[in-house]
């Protein structure tokens, strides 16, 4: 019984520290391609920031908190609204944002 739960403990930790990687890696400032102003923050205690430039110079910012699902994605929940699923691929973080459309995040 001892060595079953030395083992959980054990992968537990493993799971934890390959999950902690994959976050610090996504932390950052990123740009919407396209979209003047827009900008996406993702902080290391899983808050963040959607800044969201206007062509009447007004910004709007929107707070949320997000969390990694499976390693290639991330799922990202505003305080008001729907969640928002973010794929990374090759050219950055990219989801359809309500109001927004198809954006595509470059990380700064």
């Amino acid at each position: 019984m001892r060595k079953f739960v030395c083992t959980a403990i054990g992968l537990s930790l493993i799971v934890l520290w390959g999950c902690r990687s994959q976050v610090e890696g996504l932390v950052g400032e990123y740009e919407a391609e396209g979209q003047a102003g827009t900008r996406l923050s993702l902080h290391a205690d899983g808050g963040g920031l959607l800044i969201r430039g206007e062509q009447d110079v007004r910004m709007r910012e929107a707070p949320f908190h997000w969390e990694v699902k499976e390693g290639r994605s991330i799922v990202v929940y505003p305080r008001n609204g729907p969640s928002t699923v973010l794929t990374l691929s090759p050219a950055g973080l990219a989801g359809d944002l309500p109001g927004m459309g198809k954006v595509v995040f470059r990380k700064k």
